[in-house]
């Protein structure tokens, strides 16, 4: 199984992030052309290479047309459907789509605690500039090429003393920070530096991905990639990527996952269906309804819900916004999966995506459903002609 590391040593941010998975090989050119299917005219990408304490490291820069003639940043204040809309209106991949629009709503969630407001009402600022939504929109490319099994990272680390904003001069860790580490259950801790070496954009991105914190799984090591910030401190501003494989890959993977529940009897069935289109959407791993009775003998509906550790609070949020229950049950549950990875295979009507599953010595194929529709609508077939498709 591949996994992907982040090791933040010295924080994170969007830039430093992005420059890491073009140090790890990712190629630029293709980034650049997802990135410009994006609705967002008039930037530009600087990469180069610099040396921190003697580490060699990429660094992105986004410039807009304004910043590379006048040389400084003019931040547009954009809400969250503004955002949606730009990534939803973009040439990108569902994933890619799907992957920042989450990380998006982690600001956006953490921003509104903040300031005491809705997510939906949060204007964003220095996080609604073009080189912020590039910043985020690239890492998700980045993160849906390479589409590694699993995602870990190292405990957080940040400065301490005060950073400026456009609301004035605020503390470090920056409130938005603690919001969303907060939120993800995550710790982290401070190290004697003074200055801010975790963005909110930073603590999003690893919040969303990672799911644990702590040191690196047993790995063979097959890339690292530097990623530079901008800052010089005491140690090197760098984050490190690594890739590789997880030495244990062969065998059944244990984990936990995240179940929450909740029973609604005054939630029609057309609200059901789109609640559980917007849970997936956000990355329910399972959504599924259980008929019921509820006191009174009311016929009722439970709402059940599997999910990642890191992605609990998102579903929280879209289960009080979308349904009129007014109290959730949450718990952990321990689960065994089999070893799989994507591949594409060939049937007698076209390619189609699936996934290679492995059980001991033996694999089997599973063909995955959404991209068999779409064999089936463009070759006018029957659909169940190339799921029960079985190769060679």
């Amino acid at each position: 199984m591949k996994i992907l590391y982040f090791d933040c040593f010295s924080g994170i941010s969007g830039d430093m992030t992005l420059s890491a998975f073009l140090a790890l090989g990712i190629e630029p050119g293709a980034l650049i052309r997802e990135l410009k299917k994006l609705p967002i005219d008039h930037w530009e990408m600087k990469i180069s290479e610099v040396s921190k304490h003697g580490i060699t490291a990429k660094h992105v820069e986004v410039l807009t047309a304004d910043e590379a003639r006048h040389h400084h940043h003019h931040h547009a204040h954009r809400t969250m459907a503004d955002i949606a809309s730009i990534i939803n209106e973009s040439g990108l991949t569902p994933g890619a789509k799907d992957l920042a629009k989450r990380i998006f709503m982690r600001l956006a969630l953490a921003e509104a605690k903040v300031h005491r407001t809705t997510p939906e009402k949060v204007h964003f600022h220095e996080v609604g500039a073009v080189d912020s939504i590039i910043d985020i929109a690239g890492t998700a490319i980045c993160v849906d090429m390479l589409s590694p099994g699993k995602v870990f990272a190292s405990v957080l680390h940040d400065g301490h003393g005060f950073t400026e904003c456009q609301h004035g001069i605020i503390p470090v860790p920056v409130p938005a920070v603690t919001e969303i580490l907060s939120a993800r259950g995550t710790g982290f801790k401070q190290l004697d530096i003074e200055g801010e070496l975790m963005t909110p954009t930073g603590a999003a991105i690893v919040a969303e991905l990672a799911e644990r914190f702590g040191t690196m799984p047993g790995m063979t090591v097959e890339k690292v990639g530097y990623g530079a910030g901008t800052k010089e401190y005491a140690l090197p501003n760098l984050l490190r990527l690594v890739w590789g494989e997880l030495l244990d890959s062969p065998a059944a993977q244990a984990g936990t996952v995240t179940v929450i529940e909740t029973n609604v009897d005054n939630t029609t069935p057309e609200i059901l269906g789109y609640v559980m289109h917007k849970l997936f959407d956000a990355g329910a791993r399972d959504v599924f309804f259980t008929p019921i009775y509820m006191k009174k003998n009311r016929p009722a509906t439970m709402i059940s819900v599997l999910c990642d550790d890191a992605k609990a609070t998102l579903m929280e949020d879209i289960l009080f916004r979308e349904t009129f229950t007014i109290g959730l049950r949450k718990y952990h549950v321990q689960r065994t999966c089999l070893p799989r990875r994507a591949v594409v295979v060939t049937t007698p009507y076209g390619k189609v995506k699936a996934k290679e599953i492995t059980c001991g010595s033996s694999s089997r194929i599973a063909i995955e459903y959404e991209d068999a529709c779409r064999l089936a609508n463009e070759k006018q077939v029957p659909l169940k002609d190339i799921l029960r498709y079985s190769p060679e």
